[in-house]
């Protein structure tokens, strides 16, 4: 429902009810009748399952049982979309006052047909007969939806288990139940996709069972909840046909039939023989348009919300949308005729909802829902393309739709309309169809019987969720760690290294003495380098460290601003370096170590926090160091080389701690707990495997206590000669001066909780990079060039980053080792900390998750370029290109280059010898290059280079006046 349908739902004026049955009676025994097929269906579908999957539904339905409660529990605090809930609770209410009889009455507005009725009738009788007023009303109405949830659930498991993909059905019910975009529809919209769904899958598992009497029952009652299953129809027809014959069909077609007539019987009461028809062509006319603000190809072509009588040449959009219906139904009869299998007949109809949705007109928002439930079950089987495409077009689903239904709620709720071709929503609209591509290859792949079994080097990730649930029962799998070779040091290291400091220096040293006035906190770490110098005490809450770089550099080269800021550039030079050795050892690989330092190299908040006098470049620089020892540590066999790497260890962690408040206690707890992880470890053919058992173990712990004594130790002694200028100016006296100035800080913390910044960000957008920070802006008066310097990142490199620990979170899943581990942790302390926090915070906060997003990238670009990466990694790459391609191009730029990339993944990937490999280093050779324009692009702005002002405004695509209201 939208904006038009609401008013007359909630008019206070209703029309007089004129004098005939209400169907009271007749109505009860109905209801009665369809909730006990309904509850039957669903025994006699989990009933065919064989005993041993039987024997593991206790612990579902617990789940599921529980996931339902948790929902109920949290619709206090999610309303709903008034236009739609209040819909609902006003024609509950008028059947309970009417009765089925009188509901269908002209001048009341009412567009759904009548099963859902049913529902909202014992859902309202339930709630009156307990007194139910207000929020608790509302919940009772919404209620049926979320048993649907549920039982939608349960029917991903059977199915998965009916397709033969048994060790997927656990991970295909999780997928379902957990799923945000599925939650958002009936937890915080309120809405019922969940019934209709729920019918169709029961229809299919019926239909696989050739029950198909059973099957067409529950699809006559799915086309009488809501009119998207009409979509299914056809397909359920034409197996029909295929397996049972015509007269096995026409007798199949009784069972809806008898259902229908069930449904209609007490609504019938003072209505005209026919009048059910009349609604659906009514309802099919009231929105003729081309997309009713779906996100969807039509909507692509010919813009959200417009006329579908607007002819392109010649020929209207709901000409095309037809057309390309029917094209789409001709290419599934062509499947199942072709090769009629369970596998084929699902795929069949799950390709049907979808493209329905994808090319027909008159579409709404919701009715992907039933598409992205049925791709669940197929994202699994033994040939590994199909699934890694399943699995993709599954995570592009869920993304899209989410933001389908969250775009169009905000829009909804404010009473406006999105224009014809929103930014966003054609962004969405080119994800979704491509994702319809990917449904067409696998559609004509799956009817293939010489499918690619799964080759013996590709991992089923996914299958994941499966040992997660098991986990419970059972022992975690070893965490090993994968023996690689390291490369040695050649010239080929040297001239790659020496080719990224120099790009490196200038980027970080040209022009740093622009501006040559103070830049956004320079005001406070500048100054407190004057007093320094000047012997002025001062409070400040980070330690001393940066500043008195600054300081020395002022005492050494004058106070100039380059000067200022030469410790910084040193310290971004040294960034790069210390990067390539990190990534290089941790991935054993020089592609790798390239990789992750250009990221530092093209990036801009790496450049601007190397260019102006701020405290995030030192402290990340000595927390990279710090893990290039760490994992020079753990592969390093020699214990004498051990005792000195924890040396050097203990220096850089104190160094680190003595660079910034908070942030680096972080860094020297996840290192210190590597550290003793890295201890509990024993060779084994494969590599090194993990064991905790080995804590047990006198020399184990000396080793651990040992090792954490002395890089403890020294980093304590550090940290504290970083203080040393506050005895020698005489500012501090003693250890007890020291424990004062925590106290101090504890007051300092507190004092500035509540304060606010017009460039705060909250930690949940900084990896989206929401909200940039204006360093410093020079707008002179008229139209002449401006400068500034812009605290945002490369758009390819961020949202990439955010990709790839995606991806390696997937991998740590099925194959754990301390590389992985260490950067899935590492990430997720460095920004889940600053969930209980709350004060102001800022983008420059997220460096040090990023940074670690940036080793991830440059591994698993280094997978694509070697051919170790799955089809699923490289879509999952290319589509994070999709926002920066639209935002710099335009939606018909970024369209066309999208196409470009698309077409020739898809012929590379589908070479018979290599195709991965070379389907691979297209996929890495695509974002290099993106992410190398985008460096080029923003560099103006990160360098604060005299640009127009066009080119400026051009450059700032995630700002704007409603973006306040989004973050």
């Amino acid at each position: 429902m939208t904006v038009q349908t609401a008013l007359p739902a909630v008019m206070p004026a209703l029309p007089a009810i004129p004098p005939g049955a209400d169907a009271r009676v007749l109505g009860i025994v109905c209801g009665i009748a369809l909730s006990g097929f309904l509850g039957w269906s669903i025994l006699r579908s989990v009933g065919s399952l064989p005993p041993d999957a039987r024997a593991s539904l206790s612990t579902v339905l617990s789940f599921l049982g529980l996931l339902a409660l948790a929902k109920l529990a949290l619709m206090p605090l999610f309303p709903g979309l008034g236009i739609d809930v209040g819909s609902y609770q006003a024609w509950a209410s008028r059947i309970c006052d009417v009765g089925p009889g009188h509901v269908y009455q002209p001048g009341y507005f009412l567009d759904y047909p009548p099963a859902y009725l049913y529902a909202l009738w014992a859902a309202a009788g339930f709630a009156r007969s307990l007194g139910l007023q207000g929020a608790a009303f509302r919940i009772a109405i919404e209620s049926p939806a979320i048993v649907a949830d549920l039982a939608v659930a349960l029917m991903a498991y059977v199915l998965a288990i009916r397709l033969e993909r048994r060790a997927w059905a656990l991970a295909a019910m999780l997928v379902v139940a957990l799923n945000p975009a599925l939650l958002y529809d009936t937890v915080v919209w309120g809405q019922s996709d969940s019934v209709p769904t729920l019918l169709i899958m029961l229809s299919a598992v019926f239909a696989l069972d050739s029950k198909f009497e059973l099957a067409w029952g529950n699809a006559g009652l799915a086309a009488l909840v809501k009119p998207q299953a009409l979509f299914y129809i056809p397909v359920l027809a034409l197996w029909t046909v295929i397996k049972a014959g015509p007269r096995g069909a026409l007798r199949a077609g009784l069972g809806a039939v008898v259902v229908a007539a069930v449904v209609i019987a007490p609504f019938q009461c003072n209505q005209p023989w026919g009048w059910i028809f009349s609604l659906y062509g009514s309802t099919a006319a009231y929105y003729h348009e081309t997309s009713v603000n779906a996100f969807n190809f039509l909507a692509l072509i010919g813009g959200l919300r417009m006329p579908d009588s607007t002819s392109v040449l010649g020929v209207s959009y709901f000409a095309i949308g037809m057309a390309l219906l029917g094209g789409l139904y001709g290419f599934i009869a062509w499947m199942l005729t072709r090769r009629a299998t369970p596998e084929v007949f699902f795929c069949a109809v799950w390709l049907a909802l979808f493209g329905s949705f994808m090319v027909g007109p008159r579409m709404h928002e919701r009715y992907v829902y039933p598409a992205l439930v049925l791709v669940a079950p197929l994202a699994s089987g033994r040939d590994w393309r199909l699934s890694a495409v399943f699995r993709a077009i599954l995570a592009a689903l869920t993304v899209t739709f989410l933001f389908n239904l969250i775009y169009t709620k905000h829009i909804l709720e404010a009473g406006i309309f999105l224009g014809a071709h929103d930014t966003w929503a054609m962004a969405a609209c080119v994800i979704n169809s491509i994702a319809m591509v990917g449904a067409l290859w696998c559609a004509a792949t799956i009817i293939n019987p010489q499918m690619t079994p799964q080759p013996a080097y590709a991992v089923r990730r996914w299958t994941a969720l499966d040992r997660f649930v098991s986990a419970i029962r059972e022992p975690a799998p070893p965490i090993v760690e994968v023996k690689r070779e390291m490369p040695r040091w050649s010239v080929i290291d040297s001239v790659t290294l020496g080719g990224l400091l120099a790009a490196a220096a200038a980027t970080r040293f040209w022009r740093i003495g622009l501006p040559a006035e103070i830049v956004f906190d320079e005001v406070h770490f500048v100054g407190q380098a004057h007093r320094y110098l000047h012997a002025e005490p001062f409070l400040d809450p980070h330690p001393p460290l940066a500043k008195l770089f600054i300081a020395g550099s002022i005492a050494i080269f004058g106070d100039h601003a380059w000067a200022w800021r030469v410790p910084n550039a040193l310290m971004g030079l040294a960034m790069v370096a210390l990067t390539y050795m990190l990534a290089r050892r941790m991935f054993a690989s020089r592609l790798a170590g390239a990789l992750a330092a250009a990221c530092i190299v093209c990036d801009g908040m790496f450049i601007v926090d190397s260019r102006i006098a701020v405290l995030d470049i030192v402290y990340l620089s000595f927390a990279a160091w710090s893990y290039l020892l760490l994992f020079r540590f753990v592969q390093s066999p020699n214990p004498k080389a051990r005792r000195l790497i924890l040396i050097g260890l203990g220096v850089t962690l104190g160094l680190c701690l003595g660079a910034k408040l908070l942030i680096p206690e972080v860094t020297f707890v996840l290192v210190s707990g590597f550290l003793v992880f890295s201890l509990l470890r024993f060779n084994s053919p494969t590599g090194a495997t993990f064991d905790w058992r080995l804590i047990g173990e006198p020399f184990v712990r000396r080793q651990i206590v040992g090792s954490l004594a002395i890089s403890g130790g020294i980093a304590a002694m550090v940290y504290l000669g970083v203080f040393i200028p506050h005895f020698w100016l005489g500012w501090w006296g003693g250890i007890g001066d020291l424990v004062h100035y925590y106290g101090q800080i504890v007051w300092y913390e507190k004092s500035v909780a509540n304060a606010t910044h017009p460039y705060a960000a909250p930690w949940w957008s900084w990896p989206l990079m929401l909200r940039p920070i204006a360093y410093w802006q020079n707008f002179p008066g008229g139209s002449g060039p401006v400068a500034t310097i812009w605290g945002g990142g490369n758009p390819a490199l961020w949202w990439g980053a955010f990709t790839a620990m995606t991806i390696v979170a997937i991998q740590t899943l099925e194959r754990p080792d301390l590389t992985r581990c260490f950067l899935v942790v590492s990430y997720l302390a460095y920004l889940l900390m600053w969930v209980p926090i709350g004060r102001t915070l800022f983008l420059y906060h997220y460096m040090p998750s990023v940074y670690i997003g940036f080793l991830a990238l440059a591994a698993v670009l280094d997978d694509c370029w070697k051919g170790r990466a799955q089809p699923f990694e490289h879509l999952a790459l290319l589509i994070t290109l999709a926002p920066v391609l639209l935002l710099g191009l335009g939606v018909l730029g970024g369209m066309l280059a999208l196409t470009a990339l698309f077409t020739g993944y898809v012929v590379l990937i589908a070479r018979q010898e290599h195709g991965v490999t070379w389907a691979g280093r297209w996929v890495c050779a695509t974002f290099v290059t993106v992410a190398f324009a985008m460096f080029v692009y923003y560099l103006p702005v990160w360098t604060g280079f005299p640009i127009a002002r066009a080119g400026y405004y051009a450059r700032m695509w995630l700002q704007g006046p409603g973006l306040k209201n989004w973050i």
